[in-house]
């Protein structure tokens, strides 16, 4: 019997709890919100395609695109799938034909109804909001050439009234038919950075495919000329010469924490040739910043530990 309670009271034992150091809890980081912002240009817009490349090479993919024009086009198509390999080739054989659509019109003689549909057909029919990327196109209302920045809704018409170059592109109206008219976003904010921090953006990238280069300023009044025949250049005409830009388009993009500037120089010419050397231009240009933007994020990341 003796035994019998001896075993009882060992099996007891046994199933009593022993007492534990609670673990600490792992930090959690928390890291910062970053935008690229993508500037108008026209076929220099080609070259964001290159800094995108070089970003996410370096492993930085940005949690916000914002785009002005040609910027918001190319943005449009990164944040709703696109890798930079698959955005590279459709960069190289996209042609005119399928973005521009000529008509006879007192407002203009591009409808744009090709380059809304090319977007939505590539973007899947995605509205913005469904986008893995946040995605803003910058406009600018016809009437009052107040900012518009458009984060929801169509993607392609968003893209069509960032891209409306005034004169050259008929002004759509958001929404369709009854809406206000909107055109180029370039005429209000040629680099977005202002809508970027707007949005929540912790750190903000921008790129300027229009500034000035070491091989010289370009000469716009000869690009429009050269220009006129292809979809790229009616874009290039709203481009805001460096020497007479407002100080207020310059003041806005250098409160962008880090400036990208692709050595494009005089390029404009869209041939395959051209369009990769764009691309390029735009990767050497990010690579010298990729260190200055890793220290960014490493600055503005936050640890907070979780509780139980």
């Amino acid at each position: 019997m003796f035994a019998v309670a001896g075993l009882c009271v060992s099996a007891c034992s046994t199933l009593t709890p022993t007492a534990q150091t609670p673990k600490t809890p792992e930090p959690i980081v928390e890291l910062p919100s970053v935008a690229l912002v993508l500037g108008g240009g026209g076929a220099k817009g080609f070259a964001h395609v290159g800094v995108i490349k070089a970003l996410e090479e370096n492993g930085i993919k940005p949690t916000l695109i914002v785009g002005t024009s040609v910027g918001s086009l190319i943005g449009s198509l990164y944040a709703s799938g696109y890798t930079p390999l698959q955005l590279e080739q459709l960069a190289l054989t996209t042609t005119d034909s399928q973005l521009t659509d000529f008509t006879l019109s007192n407002q203009g003689f591009v409808e744009g109804i090709k380059l809304k549909n090319f977007v939505n057909e590539k973007v899947r029919g995605q509205v913005i909001e469904d986008f893995p990327i946040a995605f803003a196109a910058v406009a600018a209302e016809k009437n009052t050439l107040k900012k518009a920045v458009f984060t929801t809704g169509n993607a392609g018409l968003a893209v069509q009234a960032s891209c409306s170059v005034p004169n050259i592109f008929i002004a759509p109206r958001i929404p369709e038919k009854v809406g206000k008219k909107y055109i180029d976003g370039g005429v209000v904010s040629l680099v977005p950075v202002d809508s970027a921090r707007d949005l929540g953006a912790d750190i903000v990238i921008a790129v300027d495919v229009t500034a000035a280069q070491v091989n010289g300023p370009t000469d716009n009044r000869a690009l429009t000329i050269s220009s006129l025949s292809d979809f790229w250049g009616f874009l290039e005409t709203n481009i805001v010469s460096p020497t007479n830009r407002s100080p207020s388009i310059s003041r806005e993009r250098d409160r962008a924490d880090i400036v990208i500037t692709p050595n494009v120089g005089r390029n404009s010419s869209i041939d395959t040739r051209q369009r990769r050397a764009l691309i390029k231009a735009g990767a050497q240009a990010t690579t010298p910043k990729i260190n200055a933007i890793k220290q960014l994020i490493r600055e503005k990341s936050t640890s907070k530990y979780a509780t139980l």
